[in-house]
């Protein structure tokens, strides 16, 4: 067993608070951060990137809300509570689901693993691993990393690429027997009150990842704006979508607002296959997030072509 908890617990780190002098100090140790460890103003992009940009909590990319204190994340904390999980630095956190506090409970199951001392403490250890690993920090990682080294390209996003590796690496040696596909959870009538109106509902649906495949940040959406040269003011996710939509058909001009949506999420279907390539034992596991991404690509090129051609 190689000694996975100081990685986990350092990249942990990362997330769960702007990076500090000590925290800077053991990145330095690592190539793979230490060429981004003195980029200016770390702490503001820390907080514009998890913030305002890419949430860092699971029930944002899988609960068909798309919304912090979610159920999803009640179910996370039952779980935690459930392996015996007393998180140190979970006290600031808006949810259990954060990613730096799945991490962190990874590190310290790896250490009791290692620090066992009967084969059942181990095997209980390396147990609450794969819990964690393949229910609650697989499902949405490729699409959370992947808009983490989309939208940041430095610091942040070679700790995306080195959380990816560490979970690979880690994958292929805890996981053994296929994974079942996971399946989000099922929607309610109570899942999405507001908006109300049928515009805005298909517009919420769009930026919910559980429902659409797709997430898409602020900066993706300020990007897209700008590619397109259509204003968009800086505001909540839905409403600067709902400007791009409006001033795109103000212009006359929503196929070619669509038609860039939709090669979004051609992009992001692509997400998934490094993981799916190294991991062989998951290679269905993200199908229903593949299965999204298809029928919102669709309906995009159905959207485009009917603009297209009025």
């Amino acid at each position: 067993m190689s000694g996975y908890a100081p990685l986990y617990r350092l990249l942990a780190g990362c997330y769960l608070a702007p990076p500090g002098a000590e925290l800077l100090e053991l990145a330095a140790e690592l190539p793979e951060l230490a060429a981004h460890r003195a980029e200016p103003e770390l702490a503001q992009r820390y907080s514009w990137l998890f913030d305002f940009n890419v949430y860092p909590y699971a029930s944002v990319f899988v609960d068909p809300s798309g919304m912090l204190q979610a159920p999803w994340s009640s179910f996370v904390g039952d779980v935690l509570g459930a392996l015996g999980m007393g998180l140190s630095s979970d006290a600031g956190l808006a949810a259990p689901d954060h990613v730096g506090a799945l991490l962190e409970a990874m590190a310290t199951l790896s250490e009791r693993e290692e620090a066992a001392t009967e084969p059942l403490e181990a095997a209980r250890a390396r147990h609450g691993q794969e819990v964690l690993l393949n229910e609650h920090l697989l499902p949405w990682m490729p699409v959370f990393l992947g808009a983490l080294e989309r939208i940041d390209g430095g610091f942040f996003s070679a700790v995306a690429i080195l959380t990816r590796e560490l979970l690979l690496e880690h994958g292929e040696e805890l996981l053994a027997d296929p994974l079942p596909p996971f399946h989000f959870p099922e929607e309610t009538d109570e899942t999405y009150q507001e908006p109300r109106q049928e515009a805005r509902r298909e517009l919420q649906r769009l930026l919910t990842p559980a429902r659409s495949g797709l997430f898409l940040g602020r900066s993706d959406l300020a990007d897209l704006g700008a590619r397109l040269e259509l204003p968009v003011r800086f505001a909540e996710r839905r409403f600067m979508l709902e400007n791009l939509v409006a001033a795109a058909a103000e212009r006359d001009d929503l196929a070619a607002l669509f038609d860039a949506l939709g090669d979004g999420a051609v992009a992001g279907a692509a997400l998934f296959d490094p993981w799916s390539e190294r991991l062989t034992v998951a290679v269905g596991f993200w199908n229903e997030w593949r299965e999204r991404l298809t029928g919102t690509s669709a309906e995009l090129v159905f959207l485009r072509d009917e603009h297209r051609n009025t």
